[in-house]
């Protein structure tokens, strides 16, 4: 009986985790919608926690404040791009991955639960609520934190701040293009991003 409880229950914990992180995206969600159609400051916690059928109590077990919850869809965002990296071919050179693994966040078959344009949405709702800035700047420092890990695993040899570092310019240079595309609307915004993170990782392979 105790081996059947135990077999019970190492089943049911990936289904419980899997159901966290899908009220987690869901809430993050509900707050980043209602925030575009309403304006930050007009949303609150029992709004968002009843968009998603849920208590507030519950919202507050997920996120701190709204602007913590609405964050975390970008620090979830780039660390997809850490998830990818390491997806990559072994032997592939870093410049040329790390290229693939930003690109890979915006193709259509990827599977993340999140609404067509919501990045460009995303940054548009952070340019104009500095409330969210805070948060914004953690949730990107913890996320090129992953990737910065995810690069040492393809390069043992660099240093943990150089690997910062080239993590902190990849992740600049698709914040800088996504924000370029969005003010001038010219040519496809995956082109945009290629040619900013092709920039940013050129001639890093020969350096490294």
């Amino acid at each position: 009986m105790k081996h059947e409880a135990t077999t019970v229950e190492a089943a049911t914990a990936p289904r419980r985790e899997l159901y966290k992180e899908q009220t987690r995206l869901d809430l993050a969600l509900a707050a980043f919608e209602l925030a575009k159609s309403e304006g930050l400051a007009a949303v609150r916690v029992p709004q968002i926690a009843a968009a998603v059928g849920v208590s507030p109590r519950t919202f507050n077990n997920y996120f701190a404040s709204k602007e913590q919850a609405i964050a975390w869809l970008a620090g979830r965002h780039a660390a997809g791009t850490a998830s990818l990296l390491r997806e990559r071919p072994g032997g592939e050179p870093l410049g040329p991955a790390l290229v693939e693994a930003v690109l890979g966040q915006y193709r259509p078959a990827r599977e993340d639960g999140l609404p067509p344009h919501w990045l460009r949405d995303f940054r548009a709702l952070v340019a104009r609520e500095p409330a969210l800035h805070g948060e914004y700047l953690t949730a990107m420092a913890s996320a090129e934190r992953d990737v910065g890990d995810a690069i040492i695993e393809r390069v043992p040899s660099l240093s943990p701040l150089r690997a910062r570092v080239i993590a902190a310019m990849v992740a600049g240079a698709e914040r800088a293009a996504v924000m370029h595309w969005m003010n001038t609307r010219s040519g496809a915004l995956t082109a945009t991003v290629r040619e900013a993170v092709e920039q940013a990782v050129a001639g890093m392979d020969q350096m490294l």
